[in-house]
């Protein structure tokens, strides 16, 4: 990916189409990954357990 020195926002990160989005960042870009979520039913924060240990979320 060319993001390198990038930052990305992402809107709703913790739901099931946004966290797989923001997994893949993580894994295949070097940008920097802003998540934000309003928590609402739909969002699951255990669909990103490596995100916690990543330097660039």
């Amino acid at each position: 990916m060319r993001f390198k020195g990038s930052t990305i926002f992402v809107t709703g990160g913790a739901g099931f189409i946004g966290s797989a989005v923001v997994r893949h960042l993580l894994r295949d870009s070097h940008a920097r990954v802003v998540n934000i979520d309003k928590l609402t039913y739909a969002a699951n924060l255990d669909s990103l357990p490596a995100a916690k240990e990543n330097l660039n979320h």
